[in-house]
């Protein structure tokens, strides 16, 4: 009875369908588990149980489902800096697998995305193409493998190395997605020095007394860009991660002109040049319009600040809930 409850309970755990996962290079779950990558949900515990049904890829994950086996939702984001990245240089390279189970095995097969993929865009079929694999048979592997295939060199900058295992005996597969910083510019070890490119757009979106609101257009970057640094003239006076595009400077004093610029980020280190300078003035308080209120009545050409931005009224009226300036455009219009 003991025994049965063991086996009952590894099963239902989740334990004896944990099979295998890509030690090296290391897989985006791997690293998942290792702390590098966060926010990856339930894969940080188990990389070795991305496993969906085979025949991939007639058969397989939903397309923007793939590199998560369909089950891990977390794995299916895609950005040029969601993941970490590890270096790779075009060519022959090793893959290793790990294995906690060792199915019997029809084939691995490893695929790449292509040129010009969209690494802001889940990962679908139509990204992919095959550069290698190895037909097992049928055979039962040891609970380490390797492969050595070349990684084409016609490419170089962020992209996606997926590894699929096809078992020969159930019908699934298991599915390892690689982010790689992919170097074939005859510098070795997947070293990056291209700077991304300057922000553009700068620009001030709202101002208080004491801060201004920036905001400009997203940099691009071979491998992707992680983050901008915010200067006030010289001096650095904030910074965001790369998937933000907005920056609230506070501290500053009340009816004063200043000056900013933004540079972008690599994972490198590389910074870009400075973007065009903007210039913002702080309101003066006794000027500033009030925030803008449910329950209260408003006359035409009234001025409220609502989420930072200020908006003068329209049509006279007597503000509901829902009726935010943002929402209402017949009863604001944004100054």
């Amino acid at each position: 009875m003991t025994v049965f409850v063991l086996v009952f309970v590894l099963i239902s755990s989740g334990v004896i369908s944990a099979h295998g996962y890509v030690n090296s290079p290391t897989s985006r779950a791997l690293l998942c588990q290792q702390k590098v990558n966060t926010n990856c949900g339930q894969v940080q515990y188990e990389p070795q149980s991305i496993e969906a049904k085979g025949n991939f890829p007639t058969g397989g994950p939903a397309d923007g489902q793939i590199t998560g086996g369909g089950i891990f939702p977390e794995l299916f984001e895609q950005t040029a800096n969601r993941w970490s990245k590890v270096n790779m240089t075009g060519g022959p390279n090793t893959f290793n697998w790990t294995l906690t189970a060792a199915h019997a095995t029809t084939e691995w097969k490893y695929y790449i995305t292509k040129k010009g993929w969209n690494s802001n865009k889940p990962i679908a079929r139509s990204d992919l193409e095959l550069f290698c694999s190895f037909n097992d048979g049928g055979a039962r592997p040891a609970f380490s493998v390797s492969h050595t295939c070349n990684v084409p060199t016609d490419r170089s900058g962020y992209y996606v190395i997926l590894g699929v295992w096809e078992i020969a005996d159930t019908g699934n597969a298991f599915y390892q997605a690689i982010d790689v910083n992919l170097s074939n510019d005859g510098t070795g070890g997947g070293s990056d020095t291209q700077a991304p490119t300057a922000p553009s757009n700068l620009r001030s979106t709202a101002a208080t007394s004491s801060s201004i609101v920036l905001a400009w257009n997203a940099s691009t970057d071979n491998v992707g860009v992680t983050g901008y640094t915010i200067y006030r003239d010289t001096t650095p006076v904030g910074s965001v991660a790369g998937t933000l595009t907005s920056y609230t400077v506070t501290g500053l004093s009340a009816d004063t002109q200043y000056t900013f610029t933004v540079k972008a980020v690599d994972a490198a280190d590389n910074e870009s040049a400075a973007s065009n300078a903007a210039t913002a003035t702080t309101s003066d308080p006794s000027t500033e319009a009030p925030d803008w209120a449910p329950n209260t009545t408003y006359n035409v050409n009234d001025l409220v600040t609502y989420n930072g931005v200020v908006y003068q009224c329209r049509q006279a009226h007597t503000s509901l809930d829902g009726w935010e300036p943002s929402t209402t455009p017949a009863l604001w219009t944004e100054v």
